[in-house]
Parts: structure tokens; sequence; C-alpha cells
């Protein structure tokens, strides 16, 4: 007997009492309307296959792993304890090596690890200015660098540092939830009451923050592109009509500031028009608010000032093209209410360091209850932001960080940062391009992001128009190629056998169609990555390539890459 595996949750805590592994299998034919786990449903989608022997053996692995770790009595020297940790970290991808391709993590700026280690040396607390001091302003700073770069009156404007990317599109959906309707703060949510606007093209976690919220999933409502990919807008202005009408509550939008695989920026200044000629239109007592989850594409206000035509940076026309191309785009984040900025994406900083800014503070004043302008004085002793925001102990990493990147780097550094990014990636694309293989499926975007299939032998003579003419069974099959192609990178990489990694992606969109196509991703973000290093991660592709065909026979890459297996060896330790 095979079981088809959908997903195994090694370390499951609300499945029953302790911790449980939890195993989700796929094919369920229920289709309950509530369900939590819908991607279990489609059996053509099955990821894994394991036999009932398989499975317990796999399980056990953990349970073997979580029984021999037990909390020592004495304490441990420093260097008894690092080597106790040390295996941990055996099978961690090289940042700093430029065939390090995984989705959107550089390599970080060294300058802002040391600052961040220093200032948790003094344990600094940023829920107020009593328990940080000084190193409060940096919070301040960075959000004021910042709003110059969107234009923005930085005396207006206001931000906090939060846990991520999805916190700061948290932050931004209960203030749209809180300006449209206050009282909810205290009565709470009705059932679909409320609706929220985002593209097609959205980040799911634009969904997630609207269930966590209890507005709802389903009512983050998605709105057609066009072809390139944007938001609609004549069809955006319809769904919201309808559901105003319908007798909803239009909360506002959550648009992409560049989208992870295609940094797709979305027609803000339009948005903004929009927004307002429907708050004329139904006699709105509030202004919907507008987010911009912008977490990439914010990187590229450094380019507002850079000058095109002298261009002193010498960069290559075509690549000047693109960024200044993305530059336009970015610079109508003015027109947005509030952004989310990771300044550990292209930003070159360690986790975690997102920064949530709006552009007038008094947005921020919808979240306390009890004080109507907690942030108006900035005076010591009376700076605290704990009152407004979502975490109470904040740590100063994400601040500190920010600020140290971007004095370290400054706009300059920023810019030749980037411009390197294009050179590289264009490069590599020109290269990989070449081998028979290989079938790049986004050839023309302007993103740094390339995905592409490794096709399996028996379509090694088709083009990128041929294969998406398969069927369905057809691309399923080309989709566990390539993963089972990234297992088989993992596993020789963990032998130091190979020296690159790249991103797995299951559903890739092909651009201007409803086609998905499993795929491999690359992101070059590397500033060591220069062209001597790209013929080099070209010849060690094309090798491993052809090494891991020849392997097929032998090796069911399904099956490798067991973390449990780990686990063991370090609980034997």
């Amino acid at each position: 007997m095979i079981g088809n595996i959908s997903s195994i949750d090694t370390m499951g805590l609300v499945d029953g009492p302790g911790i449980r592994v939890v195993v989700f299998l796929q094919g369920c034919s229920l289709r309950c309307k509530f369900c939590h786990n819908p991607e279990t449903w489609n059996d053509r989608q099955k990821k894994k296959t394991y036999t009932p022997e398989e499975l317990v053996k796999f399980i056990l692995n953990y349970k073997e792993y979580l029984q021999k770790c037990k909390l020592n009595y004495n304490s441990l020297t420093a260097e008894e304890t690092f080597e106790y940790i040390s295996p941990l970290y055996q099978n961690l991808p090289n940042w700093n090596n430029p065939g390090t391709m995984i989705n959107v993590i550089p390599p970080v700026n060294l300058v802002s690890v040391a600052s961040m280690s220093f200032s948790e040396l003094y344990n600094p607390n940023f829920a107020q200015d009593t328990y940080a001091g000084l190193l409060i302003l940096s919070e301040l700073e960075v959000t004021k660098y910042i709003s110059d770069l969107v234009n923005w009156d930085w005396k207006q404007s206001f931000g906090v540092f939060t846990f991520g990317g999805k916190g700061t599109n948290l932050y931004a959906t209960k203030i749209a939830l809180t300006k449209a309707c206050p009282e909810t703060q205290n009565s709470g949510c009705e059932m679909n009451k409320y609706f929220m606007i985002t593209s097609k093209n959205a980040h799911p976690c634009h969904y997630e923050v609207c269930n966590w919220l209890g507005i709802g999933k389903d009512n983050c409502i998605e709105a057609k592109c066009d072809l390139d990919g944007r938001i609609d807008i004549e069809d955006t202005e319809k769904i919201i009509c309808k559901n105003i009408e319908n007798g909803k509550i239009f909360l506002g939008f959550n648009l992409n500031g560049g989208s992870t695989n295609e940094l797709t920026v979305d027609p803000i200044k339009k948005i903004s028009e929009l927004n307002q000629k429907i708050a004329s239109k139904y006699k709105l007592d509030y202004i919907p608010h507008i987010h911009v989850d912008s977490v990439l594409g914010w990187v590229y206000l450094f380019f507002n000032d850079y000058d095109y035509t002298i261009n002193p940076l010498g960069i290559e026309n075509k690549y000047l093209m693109k960024i200044q191309s993305i530059n336009k785009k970015v610079q109508e984040f003015k027109y947005a209410d509030s952004l989310g900025i990771d300044f550990h994406k292209t930003g070159f900083c360690p986790y975690v360091s997102s920064l949530f800014i709006v552009k007038n503070r008094r947005d921020f004043y919808s979240l306390n209850l009890n004080k109507e302008n907690p942030l108006e004085e900035l005076h010591y002793g009376n700076y605290n932001p704990f009152e407004t925001t979502l975490e109470l102990t904040r740590a100063s990493s994400g601040p500190i960080m920010a600020l140290t990147t971007l004095k370290s780097l400054g706009i300059k550094g920023f810019q030749e940062i980037i411009s390197n990014m294009f050179i590289s990636t264009e490069k590599f694309r020109k290269l990989l391009i070449k081998n028979k293989n290989i079938c790049i499926i986004n050839e023309e975007t302007e993103w740094l992001a390339t995905l592409f299939i490794v096709k399996p032998e028996k379509y090694k003579k088709y083009n990128l128009e041929e294969i998406l003419k398969l069927d369905e069974k057809e691309k399923e099959d080309i989709k566990e190629f390539n993963i089972n192609y990234a297992k088989y990178i993992l596993e020789k990489g963990k032998n130091g056998e190979i020296t690159f990694t790249f991103t797995s992606s299951r559903s890739y969109k092909i651009p201007n169609t409803n086609i998905k196509l499993g795929a491999l991703k690359a992101y070059p973000m590397s500033v060591f990555l220069n062209e001597n290093e790209v013929n080099n991660l070209i010849e060690e592709i094309s090798i491993s390539i052809e090494n891991y065909k020849k392997s097929l026979k032998n090796i069911d890459y399904t099956k490798l890459y067991n973390i449990s297996d780990n686990m063991v060896y370090r609980s034997k330790r």
C-alpha cells in the first residue's frame, strides 16, 4: 500500500496534547466549506508517497530525537554549549556565496550585524523611551529618511518596526477597519460585513491578515489584472460598487508595491483617484485606506534624484531603462496612506527588520482607545509606542540595523548594489537560456527573479509554448522532476559537492495567462556575484543537471533530504 501525502507537520501543537507529528493525506473528496487545508483536495497535486512502514520510520525518527533531548541540570561551559548547538548550522546555505540564490534572501550588511549585537548587549525595549533611551531615536530617524524618499511630510508621518512583511499588512488592515468602523475595537466584527480589495497577483498574506482580524479571507476580494499584471481599475470599481450596494462596508486597498516574482507595482495614483470618487459617490464619512505592500519595491526610491542623462555611475543603458521604469512606478507610493518595507529583503539587513509607515500619524492614533494623541508629544518620558503598537515588547534590532545600513551605504551605495544585481541577473539569464536542458518562463521580466524549468529528457526538444500546451498530468510530471532536482541540489550541497541553491516554486502563474507551472526560481542578489562567478555558476548548473539525470536510475530523490536524519544524528552526539 502507498499513500499520497500532502504535508507532514513535525511539531504540531494544536492537534492534541503535547508535541505531535500530524500527517495530512492528499486527495480528500469531502470539500468542506470551511476547510483549513484545501490544498489536500486535488489528488493530482500529490507531493510525496510513502508506504505505511516508511511513514512510521519517518515519524519515529522525530520521536527518537525528542526523547533524547533532555535539559541538563548542571551548567555547561560556553565551549560545551556551542559544541552542542553547532550541528544545527550544518545545513544552512552560505548566504555570502554568490551561488546562493534563494527567494529574496540577500547577504547581510556586516555593519548592521555589528550594530545589532552591540545594542542587544544593553537589552533595550522599544515599548517606550524610558526603556530604550536614545536608541529609540533610530526608529524615528529611519521613518524620517523613508518619508523623505517617498515625498511625504516627515512631520506628519509615523513608523514602527514589526515582526515581518505580514505584520506591516496586519497593521494596515487593522487601521483600515478602524477608520471605517471604529466601533469594532469594542464590539468586534460582524460576519461578512466588510471587504478589502487586493490584486489577483497579491501575496497570500493579504488574505491571511483578513482572516486573523475577523474580516474573513473571502472578504479580501481580488480584482483582475491588466496585461502588465497591474490591478485593473475598471474591474476594481465594479467590484467596489457592487459590494457597497449589497450593504457591505468598504475598508480600502492592499496593493502591490513590487510583487515577489515580477516586481509588479499597481497604478497607485489612479487607485487614489478612484478611492476619492467612491467616497464621494457613496457619501462615506471616512476615506478608505490605501496600503501598498512595498516590501520589495521600496528600494528603487533611491533612484528618485538619479541623473539619468549624465548617468554618473555609468550604468549600461538597457539596465538603466529598467531601473528608470521601476523608479517611475514606485514614485507613486506618495499617493498611498501607508507602506510596508522589509529591510531584511532588498535592504540587506538580518531578520527581523520590517517597517510599517503611515503618511498621517493620526491614522495611528485610531488604534488607541484610551488616548487621543498618544504620539503627539515626543518629549522624553512621554513617548510610549506600546500604547498603539501590536507588540508590547519590541526589540531594538530592526530600527538600529536599518539605520546603520542606510547610513553606511548611503543613496549611492544602494544605487550601485541595485544596478549590479540587474547586470548579474541579465548575464545569468543570458547564459542560462543557452542550456538546452533549461526553459526560462519569465524571460521578459524587468525584475531580478529568473523562473525556469529543467526539462526531463522526453521534453528536451520542447520550447516554452509547447510545454504550456501539455496536459495537466504531463505538467505535473515536469513539476515533480524539478522539485526532485531541487532536492538533489540540497542533498549534494550538504556534502559540499554543489555550491549553488535555488528556490522551488510549485505553482508559478505564467504572466498574462491562467496557466500554472512548477518551476525553479533564482534570485541573484549577492553583491559578490560578478561576470566570472556567473560563468562558473552556469557551468556548475549544467554539470549538475547531467549528473542528476544519470542518478535518477539509482536514487529516489523524493525521499532525500530528510531533516529527521540530521536530528537523530545530533541527538546521539
